[in-house]
């Protein structure tokens, strides 16, 4: 990480170099669903500092989080019509536009970080972040969204007969949906704001998240039975194809190695602080479980009729390779 880091800033910084002679600027306007508190969000603030430093303050990203200029749908279709200029959402959120994003997060598949990031950084990933040219974007690169979790009422999840009777809160991914009601459990889709009330008003009893969120929205309250799942999630990075297409090589080459560079920084330090999290819930009297392999096995055995129904969609061949990790 390290090496990749110091490569990244001596390259940007050449460039940084050529571009002192360029007067124009470029406004680049950027919504974000997030909290301003998000560590996502305080790694985009890094993003915007380093594009201004590396471009002498003529490329000038202005950060929007919190939905306070546009919640993620309105955002990609303003970004589509070229009147926002720059996203990253849950790959969930780009299925409007092409139902490839669900393979981002097929449970079970994906075991290990590095897996999936060979994944996300290889020829598949690669080929999704082509495709949204049809869609007026320009994909620029994924980022991990880290653990992810189910927190429950009453119970940790050890066996498929946990799963009965849990109504499930989602962020609306079919993939994740559709393994969940396999197990027996029900889904709704619900913005995380409001799944403490939720839990509360017993609307719901579970809800499927990243273990940062789960922190960072105090659901430990309400639910403070978490087992890490068997998952994983990713944010797309995308700039308008208008922007895009607007810029020389330079500034495409500045805001996209900064991208691909903070996102390899939230990737690492989403998983390295997995345990102190961990550590911190527990003290607030959270119950943590992490599956055993054959609670591993036995609840997989439950979905597999996913795998089928992939393989019809995307063609087995796709499909194999991606769980083969080739």
């Amino acid at each position: 990480m390290k090496l990749f880091k110091s490569v990244a800033i001596v390259a940007i910084s050449i460039c940084c170099l050529m571009s002192a002679s360029y007067a124009s600027k470029t406004k680049i306007t950027f919504p974000l669903k997030i909290a301003p508190t998000n560590a996502r969000t305080l790694m985009l603030k890094s993003y915007v500092d380093q594009v201004s430093k590396f471009s002498n303050g003529r490329i000038k990203v202005s950060l929007y989080p919190g939905n306070q200029l546009y919640n993620t749908s309105s955002g990609l279709r303003a970004l589509t019509q070229g009147s926002v200029q720059m996203m990253e959402a849950p790959s969930g959120a780009y299925l409007a536009y092409d139902k490839i994003f669900n393979l981002v997060e097929i449970p079970f598949v994906f075991n290990n970080s590095q897996k999936y990031y060979n994944f996300l950084y290889g020829k598949v990933g690669k080929k999704m972040l082509k495709r949204l040219k049809k869609s007026n974007m320009h994909g620029i690169t994924f980022s991990d969204e880290g653990p992810m979790i189910i927190a429950t009422k009453s119970r940790l999840l050890a066996t498929p007969a946990d799963f009965k009777g849990l109504v499930v809160r989602t962020s609306g991914h079919k993939l994740v949906e559709a393994s969940l009601r396999l197990l027996g459990a029900s889904t709704t889709k619900m913005s995380l704001s409001e799944v403490y009330s939720a839990a509360q008003q017993n609307v719901i009893n579970a809800v499927y998240t990243t273990l940062s969120a789960y922190k960072a929205q105090h659901l430990y309250e309400v639910m403070p039975y978490v087992t890490l799942w068997p998952g994983r999630g990713a944010y797309v990075w995308v700039t308008s194809e208008k922007l895009w297409k607007s810029l020389d090589t330079l500034d495409r080459h500045i805001i996209t190695t900064a991208a691909k560079q903070s996102a390899l920084e939230y990737n690492y330090h989403a998983w390295h602080n997995k345990d102190k999290a961990v550590a911190e819930l527990t003290k607030k009297g959270v119950h943590y479980h992490e599956l055993t392999k054959n609670e591993l096995k036995t609840i997989h055995s439950k979905i597999m009729p996913l795998y089928n129904n992939l393989k019809k969609k995307f063609g087995k061949k796709t499909i194999n390779s991606i769980i083969s990790g080739k």
